[in-house]
């Protein structure tokens, strides 16, 4: 293999990782998109939701948004 073959099948390879790096942020995003709406429960039906103030979904991991707390009566 000559020098400027070399130098073409690098520059071939880096475009791929280009594309194949850019199909991956792609699933990325549409996973955040999937687990936005994370209404995950067990087969019980209870909310999977674990921790104390900062609440945590025991099956995908994402943090869930604090509901209103009522201070007083």
């Amino acid at each position: 293999m000559t020098q400027a073959e070399r130098l073409a099948r690098r520059d071939a390879l880096r475009a791929e990782i280009s594309r194949q790096e850019a199909d991956l942020e792609a699933l990325r995003e549409e996973e955040r998109r999937l687990l936005d709406g994370c209404e995950h429960t067990y087969p019980d039906g209870r909310r999977a939701a674990a921790g104390g103030r900062l609440k945590i979904c025991a099956i995908c991991g994402k943090v869930l948004p604090a509901r209103d707390e009522k201070l007083w009566g």
